[in-house]
């Protein structure tokens, strides 16, 4: 009998949703790309996790990840489940890689009204300067899935995102594919990671083959 593909479990960025995934055309395994919950006011990044992984039925077989807010969100998963493997695009495993750009907007995130924020977040300028360039399509699907995001997810997961220091060690297969030129995220301090040399932090919307081709690597060396 054939054995069941691998599930990898994608979480997208904090402002964004499934749409970033869909350039993704996966043969060797299967894809799941939930939505992020509504993260609860002052609710830690593990009670978080705990949410999203009785949502999903998340199991050790699984491979989780994420892009962005999403790869944090899969490393506190996999503080708590030995999940198969972990995979960051565009991510990190704590809050330490954040650049101090992005620590500061959600500081004036959390004392402005989100009304008077939303205009500067969604704005060309910065959409660009967040993908690290981009064609009009491009553009226009971050800023899309900008507006269409939840304000509080914005508010409470902009905390998490720039709050979560943990204590606990990673246990499980760790795999980072990050952009070169990416302004909101470092280059996570772990062995073996691949820099896309002309990507910025949309990596996975501007490089959606080198993204898929990098899953599929990920897949091999977990032995299908």
């Amino acid at each position: 009998m054939r054995a069941a593909p691998v599930r990898i479990i994608l979480f997208p960025g904090l402002a964004a949703d499934e749409r970033m995934y869909a350039g993704l055309s996966p043969s060797a395994f299967e894809l799941v790309t939930p939505r992020l919950l509504v993260p609860e006011r002052n609710e830690t990044m593990a009670s978080y996790a705990r949410r999203h992984c009785e949502l999903l039925s998340i199991e050790p077989g699984d491979v989780v990840g994420g892009c962005s807010f999403g790869s944090l969100l899969a490393s506190a998963i996999c503080r708590q489940i030995p999940c198969r493997g972990l995979i960051l695009l565009s991510g990190a495993v704590s809050s330490t890689q954040m650049v101090s750009q992005a620590k500061l907007l959600n500081q004036w995130g959390r004392y402005i009204p989100y009304f008077l924020v939303r205009p500067v977040l969604s704005h060309r300028v910065f959409m660009e300067r967040v993908f690290g360039g981009g064609s009009e399509a491009e553009l226009a699907l971050g800023r899309q899935m900008f507006l269409d995001a939840p304000a509080s997810l914005v508010r409470e997961g902009g905390r998490l995102a720039v709050s979560y220091f943990p204590a606990e060690e990673l246990s499980v297969p760790v795999f980072a594919l990050h952009g070169a030129l990416d302004r909101v995220i470092r280059p996570p301090m772990l062995p073996g990671v691949e820099l896309v040399a002309d990507a910025g932090h949309g990596m996975v919307v501007s490089h959606p083959q080198r993204v898929a081709e990098f899953l599929e690597q990920c897949v091999v060396r977990l032995g299908r």
